[in-house]
């Protein structure tokens, strides 16, 4: 399973992953995945999420939302937390934000 499915799947079910559906929890939740996914070496879009995806969201939020707009960590789920005035808008906002990340980085599953 690469990172779009699990990704995917906890969109699906996400209080099968998670006790209570935080962005926080989702990030460490898929930091984890991550971490044993890299290991193994064999997805190329999980390499491309765990280098890519911080920097292609914040110039989303600094395209769509604000264009002055400065993170104050290093990890992608205080953007989410930032940009958003509740928790579940945030994470609406993150799984929205997956699928056009893996829609633009789709090609390299493919080779």
């Amino acid at each position: 399973m690469n990172i779009r499915e699990f990704i995917n799947a906890v969109r699906n079910r996400p209080q099968m992953y998670v006790e209570e559906v935080r962005i926080d929890y989702l990030f460490y939740l898929i930091f984890g995945f991550l971490g044993n996914n890299l290991m193994d070496n064999q997805y190329c879009i999980d390499k491309k999420f765990s280098n890519l995806f911080y920097d292609w969201v914040l110039n989303w939020v600094k395209k769509n939302v604000d264009d002055k707009y400065e993170c104050s960590s290093l990890f992608w789920y205080h953007i989410f937390v930032e940009v958003t005035d509740t928790e579940s808008e945030a994470v609406e906002l993150f799984f929205v934000l997956c699928k056009d990340f893996f829609e633009q980085f789709d090609d390299c599953e493919k080779q």
